[in-house]
């Protein structure tokens, strides 16, 4: 899903705009900024991206119309320029901006920037600026320290919730923005782009939206010349996002290896019961990330039944050790436990049973830190339909029309590490779950778990088809054939662990 960003560049108390960042290249407009959020806000904008363009010059911050713009709005204010050490980061977080966008600080000490973000996770946006594809620095006069492949590796795994990305050679000339540029950026840092420099008209956002791993396009001067009509592409986006049209992201498919653990030890069983202890999980992750998954899961399987905190010590191990991306489930109740759970070490966090008992949490986690961070774990089992009948699970073939379940077929939500059955349709839970806030579905069928006869296809494709957000496959796979049946039946991505922990098939 993509979203816009109108612009207000402020210097000296006016909304202007640069070319190429240029100062002596500026076009001022006669609009009053807090009026100008107020038509942002008519228009359909939930967010703003504001500049501090005095300070991004070295001089005084224009802190007190920044803090009476915020004050004075609804809307979400993203605020960049002159941030750079932590005491601005700090004054912008209490004067309620609900992220700021770094640039300097990034490119001269990516390390720091990268406890700062650890230290804040959800708050900080990188910003890269490129000319021909090198990270610019000095203003945009100099190429930066380090190479865009080298920031790229410092910004994997980072709690960030977007990334800004400028094509310094298209800001301010309205020729179009550099989507290729943009989709390889969030490509090797593994982070939504916001894209800036260059929107020139409504036929940029429909390319946009067609371009892998953009997030948000920032609207400047073709807003203020009467080129870019805001509220229409607003308008646009409803019905490009609706529910009808919505499809699932065009990410490629995924191979995902998953470790349930208890008291610290990799263990497996059938349907969640007569686990065996498979091993250490950070030794685990390292060897399937050496054999090539794509991602990895780790579900701390007893945290939610015991109520209990998921134990940080083996998430630490693994993010030292292991460079894919890190999925963490269980024992995930409150915001605080998915932001411990990021600063030390996963990428993404999985919630189940505490969210099914408070939705609300998959909204605070979404807001805080980004949707993309946030898996909504469901374990389902098929249910006896209307008339008295057991149906059994039926995992053998994939419909080649993607036929729905027959009536009477129906799955329920179980949550407590599959002991508590809570009624509720698997579907509807879905369905709410992701206008919440949940970026992907990992879906665990409880009847084929461990039996390593292949996925319940069935409740795959019903799944799949109502989904608009990617869905993971989970339970029964036990052959290669078996996960292509998944991903045919629907699913972006597939989990297998006893297929791989007992070394039946590599990744």
């Amino acid at each position: 899903m993509i979203s816009l960003l109108p612009s207000i560049d402020l210097r000296r108390g006016e909304v202007v705009r640069l070319h190429q960042g240029d100062d002596q290249q500026r076009a001022t407009y006669a609009r009053d900024p807090a009026e100008l959020l107020r038509e942002f806000a008519a228009a359909g904008a939930t967010r703003v991206h504001v500049v501090d363009l005095d300070a991004a010059f070295g001089e005084t911050p224009q802190r007190e119309l920044i803090a009476k713009l915020v004050a004075g709005t609804d809307l979400k204010i993203e605020l960049g320029g002159g941030l750079r050490d932590e005491e601005a980061i700090a004054w912008a977080a209490a004067a309620g901006c609900e992220r700021v966008v770094i640039g300097s600080l990034f490119l001269k000490d990516p390390a720091r920037f990268a406890e700062l973000a650890r230290a804040r996770p959800g708050f900080l946006v990188p910003a890269l600026e490129l000319r021909g594809g090198v990270p610019q620095g000095g203003g945009w006069r100099e190429g930066a320290r380090f190479s865009l492949e080298e920031l790229a590796a410092v910004l994997r795994g980072l709690p960030c919730p977007a990334l800004l990305c400028t094509d310094v050679e298209r800001d301010g000339t309205l020729s179009g923005p550099n989507l290729a540029l943009a989709s390889r950026v969030a490509a090797l840092t593994g982070i939504p782009v916001i894209v800036s420099g260059g929107v020139a008209s409504l036929a940029d956002l429909e390319d946009a939206l067609l371009t892998p791993g953009v997030g948000e396009l920032i609207v400047g001067r073709a807003f203020y010349e009467g080129r870019f009509d805001l509220a229409e592409g607003f308008r646009r986006l409803a019905r490009r996002n609706s529910p009808e049209r919505q499809k699932p992201s065009g990410l490629t498919f995924r191979i995902i290896p998953c470790l349930d653990v208890k008291e610290g030890r990799v263990v497996k069983g059938l349907r969640f019961e007569n686990l065996r202890d498979l091993g250490d999980p950070a030794e685990s992750a390292a060897f399937y990330a050496a054999d090539g998954a794509d991602e990895i899961v780790f579900l701390d399987i007893t945290a939610a039944p015991e109520g209990r905190d998921t134990n940080l010590t083996w998430v630490q191990q693994t993010a030292e050790q292991v460079f894919v991306p890190l999925t963490v489930g269980g024992g995930v109740r409150r915001l605080e436990d998915a932001e411990r759970l990021l600063r030390a070490g996963a990428d993404k966090v999985a919630v189940n049973t505490a969210a099914f008992e408070r939705p609300e949490l998959i909204r605070e986690i979404a807001e805080h830190f980004g949707r993309q961070c946030v898996v909504l774990s469901v374990d389902a089992r098929r249910v006896v339909d209307d008339e008295g009948g057991e149906r059994p699970c039926q995992m053998a073939q994939v419909d080649p029309e993607g036929r729905l379940p027959e009536p009477g077929v129906r799955w329920e939500v179980v949550t407590h590490g599959g002991r508590k059955a809570r009624g509720r349709d698997v579907l509807s839970w879905i369905e709410e779950g992701v206008a919440l806030g949940a970026g992907e579905i990992l879906l665990t069928s409880i009847d084929a778990d461990g039996t390593r006869e292949g996925y319940d296809l069935e409740l795959l494709r019903a799944v799949a088809a109502r989904a608009t957000v990617p869905v993971i496959a989970s339970g029964g796979a036990g052959t290669v054939a078996h996960l292509a049946a998944g991903l045919e039946a629907g699913a972006q991505a597939v989990l297998a662990a006893s297929m791989f922990h007992e070394r039946t098939h590599g990744v």
